[in-house]
């Protein structure tokens, strides 16, 4: 239970991230990256841009709390159920940046959904010995 909730506050932060990140480069305007030029200029106004700076904050924390969930449970278990990020990212896109999600991305979402439903439903999160790491495999041998 401690672990979905650790990747549930995470998936939280990484939509609000992406949110923040996506508002903050669209005030921006289009950024032209094909004269090395307009780089520093360019980077100089992202960095400096507080819609930019939150959603990095958030996007850390994620990161943050991706790998305190890695140390708690399989790989193959965790990061399906990031994928529910997706979910809430779309809704957000929605309803805070005011963008068209089409009944396609919506049905893409249910597909996510039922896949995350049945990872959730399987109650081993590990799988594999806490020690076994590639690194010890290949020192046994």
């Amino acid at each position: 239970m401690k672990t979905l909730v650790i990747i549930f506050v995470a998936v939280i932060c990484t939509a609000i991230g992406e949110t923040f990140l996506s508002y903050g480069m669209r005030r921006l305007g289009e950024a032209d990256w094909t004269h090395p030029g307009n780089w520093l200029t360019m980077l100089s106004r992202v960095v400096t841009n507080p819609y930019v700076l939150v959603g990095v904050a958030f996007m850390a924390c994620f990161f943050f709390l991706y790998l305190v969930s890695l140390s708690l449970a399989d790989l193959s278990y965790v990061m399906p159920l990031t994928a529910a990020s997706y979910i809430l990212a779309s809704i957000m896109a929605r309803v805070f940046l005011k963008e068209e999600v089409s009944w396609m991305r919506w049905a893409g979402i249910l597909i996510i959904t039922i896949g995350i439903t049945f990872i959730v439903m399987d109650t081993s999160q590990r799988t594999a010995k806490a020690d076994v790491s590639p690194v010890n495999e290949i020192a046994r041998k």
